[in-house]
């Protein structure tokens, strides 16, 4: 299972969503059932960034919500996103190198 989710900060709140991420992608590396977890910030937005996370299945994803370092940062969202968190659930099709 793989998930993209979008995050854009609100203005003067870059610095803080980007060091939140990094910090939840650590803690997130070190959970069973988390094949990869990568933030990324979008080249023609700064302050946008994009977390692809791929989960061996289902239950290792609703594992990591119920974690509680996401259970702290979703409650920081209202802080620090400009727009509502957007979350895209995928499966995978062709994938190589």
């Amino acid at each position: 299972m793989i998930v993209t989710a979008i995050f854009e900060a609100k203005p003067g709140k870059a610095d803080e969503l980007r060091k939140q991420l990094q910090s939840g992608a650590s803690a997130s590396w070190q959970e069973s059932g988390v094949k990869t977890y990568a933030v990324h910030e979008v080249i023609d937005k700064p302050g946008t960034f994009m977390n692809i996370e791929v989960y061996e299945n289902e239950a290792a994803f609703q594992s990591h919500l119920e974690t509680p370092h996401v259970k702290a940062f979703l409650g920081m969202l209202d802080d620090l996103l400009a727009n509502p968190l957007t979350v895209f659930q995928s499966r995978y099709i062709v994938t190589g190198k």
